[in-house]
């Protein structure tokens, strides 16, 4: 029978991101836009980083100043289906901001080189 992934576990430099269902990885790469000319099509490339987002719930465990700070950091996301992929020099592209409801959830956006599978 065939697994489709359903969960994913996502750390930081080896510190676990306690995240809620529906995390998100863009593996980045290479985008190619068409170029036209009067009789050809062709394209260019560019450079497209990789992402990660997820909401993490937020309790008095977890490391808000350390998640703030990632930096130049080594990230993994990780699923249920044994594929993984790891963003290097990674960092927190966005502000984080808390919801103080249903366990606090805060979303963050990790940004950093294209995945590689590992």
């Amino acid at each position: 029978m065939t697994m489709y992934i359903g969960r994913a576990k996502i750390t930081f430099d080896g510190t676990e991101l306690d995240s809620a269902p529906g995390a998100k990885i863009t593996l980045g790469g290479v985008k190619r836009t068409p170029v036209t000319t009067m009789y050809k099509v062709g394209y260019s490339e560019s450079l497209v980083p990789a992402t990660i987002e997820c909401e993490i719930a937020v309790s008095d465990a977890t490391p808000l100043d350390s998640i703030r700070q990632i930096a130049g950091a080594t990230v993994v996301f990780r699923t249920d289906i044994g594929k993984s992929w790891m963003v290097a020099n990674a960092f927190v592209e966005d502000p984080l901001a808390i919801t103080a409801k249903e366990g606090g959830k805060m979303t963050v956006k990790l940004t950093g080189d294209p995945a590689e599978a590992v």
